[in-house]
């Protein structure tokens, strides 16, 4: 054929050639898949999520509460705790605490608990029957945590007002310098928290959010 075509053997070498592409990529596709590198089918869709286990708020209970479900589930909303209080520490959860509203809470920012020697709430509890507050429990609350960005001697000022409020020895120390917290000494009265003399406080207590079950009321005799 003359200039400006194609001969039959340039035209039968072209077909060869494209064939020959086309298996070299889809040789090519299959090596990159099979090292996971090249385009894949998209994966299978994941399974719905397991149902959760139901979660309640981390709320600052009284001295000797037991395991957070079992409180909520047991405790009559009988007050006496409440009653028995003698710093009157002792308030009712608001209602959108939800299935937790109405059982006792303590709001160290208002009123801390007293850490009386009697454990009045948790003697008024256990007459009750109810012993979601338990004799048997380390009175436990939470742990006071400082924020240095809000407390004055860590700007370089003095103050001293949550050692001295704190009843618990050993539980802020560094006197004299940055107050600092031993988390296995303090028990999160909120002393500290009320003490405190700026706003918004340098100290706040961070609740317990794992607590014993009830324990075994020992056998008579």
């Amino acid at each position: 054929m003359g200039d400006g075509g194609f001969s039959r053997r340039e035209a039968i070498r072209g077909r060869l050639l494209g064939g020959l592409l086309n298996t070299l990529g889809e040789s090519l596709r299959e090596v990159q898949e099979g090292f996971g590198v090249g385009p894949k089918s998209p994966p299978p869709p994941l399974p719905p999520p397991l149902p959760s286990a139901p979660s309640l708020p981390v709320l600052h209970r009284p001295p000797g509460a037991i395991e957070e479900l079992a409180f909520v589930a047991q405790c009559t909303r009988c007050d006496a705790c409440l009653r028995a209080c003698p710093a009157e520490a002792i308030v009712h959860a608001e209602g959108f605490f939800g299935k937790a509203a109405g059982t006792p809470v303590i709001d160290p920012k208002r009123v801390a608990c007293s850490l009386c020697e009697e454990r009045s709430c948790i003697v008024a509890c256990e007459a009750e029957g109810t012993g979601v507050l338990s004799s048997l429990l380390e009175p436990k609350m939470g742990t006071a945590m400082i924020h240095p960005s809000r407390c004055v001697v860590y700007r370089g000022d003095s103050c001293e007002a949550c050692f001295d409020s704190c009843p618990v020895e050993g539980a802020i120390y560094g006197k004299g310098t940055q107050p600092m917290v031993d988390a296995a000494v303090c028990v999160g009265c909120g002393m500290c928290v009320q003490a405190c003399p700026v706003e918004p406080g340098a100290v706040s207590i961070v609740p317990i959010s794992t607590r014993p079950a009830k324990p075994e009321t020992p056998a008579a005799g």
